[in-house]
């Protein structure tokens, strides 16, 4: 398994990274696409996460997607990615 921590997930993509952007009505589609992107990007073979809620900055210029906004420190577990 990989781990991989990021310190600057929007704090409004929490909720559908863990239970899917089809889950959280209150996306747009844009936010919907952004999200999409970022797990197809980094976790094509799907992950698991777990969020430090002591470990958020309330303004962060440059999230990993999206606008600037509050961002949380993510830690996801994924299965080691090779190409073959």
């Amino acid at each position: 398994m990989k781990q991989t921590e990021w310190d600057n997930i929007p704090e409004w993509a929490i909720y559908a990274l863990e239970y899917g952007t089809e889950e959280d009505g209150s996306l747009n589609e844009e936010e919907r696409a952004m999200i999409e992107k970022f797990v197809g990007t980094h976790f094509p073979k799907g992950y698991t996460m777990s969020v430090d809620w002591n470990a958020c900055n309330e303004f962060d210029r440059y999230p990993a997607f999206g606008e600037p906004c509050k961002t949380c420190k993510v830690l996801f577990v994924s299965p080691k990615y090779t190409e073959r």
